[in-house]
């Protein structure tokens, strides 16, 4: 006879609900700090939390270091320019220092919300808003590899695609140099890559589901999902299109929708 390891549990409904219903305790002395909170403090903290049940990443956009710190500068909407060019950084309190840069909060926003709408996620179903959350993360990223190319990295290399190291000195002394792809490049074909496997998950989760639909009899619902899958397939097919015909501004670091 099989004895019954008390450290692993059965996936039953009736353990499911009560560790989640233990997940919800909150230690005595930490829901004493957590009423100690002023109140502005303890609603950042509960929107915080709310922000997370639709995947939205907190932690994804860079935060802002102020105008002489921050490495994209140059891409900022907040400093204004003299007629020669030269940035005007213009008062410190203009910009969200300590906070998240504006740009890329924003930005990863408009992401979340075009995928929500055109991948037609649903947003009661953690697997799905977990997936939109990754597309929208690897998008702020691309960007972010995007504006290093645009305007170089800290030694001003990366505008041509390339990088150019030291690798030592040859027999005259003179400096030998090794040229080759910029790693922003690689990275953002990495991201690509990445983008393109989440697209699948969704594709497999969105199929499993149906799956698991025929077999409890639920037809209608299987049709909807099934649905769903068509759509998805003519998302990623407009996508990919699109990102062949795309043709990107100097000005402007913007993805493939």
């Amino acid at each position: 006879m099989t004895k019954k390891n008390p450290i692993l549990k059965i996936d039953s409904k009736l353990e499911t609900e009560a560790a989640l219903s233990k997940l919800m305790e909150v230690e005595a002395d930490y829901d004493s700090y957590i009423e100690r909170l002023p109140e502005k403090k303890k609603e950042r903290l509960i929107n915080s939390v709310n922000a997370t049940k639709f995947g939205l990443h907190t932690v994804a956009p860079i935060m802002c270091a102020g105008p002489e710190k921050c490495p994209f500068i140059e891409k900022c909407p907040i400093p204004e320019r003299d007629s020669e060019g030269e940035l005007i950084y213009g008062e410190a309190r203009h910009y969200p220092i300590g906070n998240q840069c504006v740009l890329e909060k924003f930005y990863m926003k408009q992401k979340l919300i075009e995928y929500y709408q055109h991948l037609n996620i649903d947003i009661s179903n953690p697997v799905e808003t977990s997936i939109a959350n990754e597309l929208a993360v690897i998008d702020l990223y691309k960007n972010r590899a995007l504006m290093i190319m645009s305007v170089g990295d800290k030694s001003g290399q990366g505008k041509d695609f390339m990088r150019v190291d030291i690798i030592g000195f040859n027999e005259n002394g003179d400096v030998a140099e090794q040229a080759k792809l910029h790693p922003a490049l690689e990275v953002v074909d990495k991201l690509e890559k990445r983008r393109e496997k989440w697209l699948d998950k969704l594709m497999e989760t969105r199929k499993a589901k149906a799956e698991w639909m025929l077999r409890v009899g639920g037809n209608q619902n299987e049709s909807k999902i099934l649905a769903e899958i068509q759509k998805l397939r003519e998302v990623i097919g407009k996508m990919d299109i699109e990102e062949i015909v795309e043709d990107v501004d100097d000005d402007d670091i913007l993805l493939d929708d």
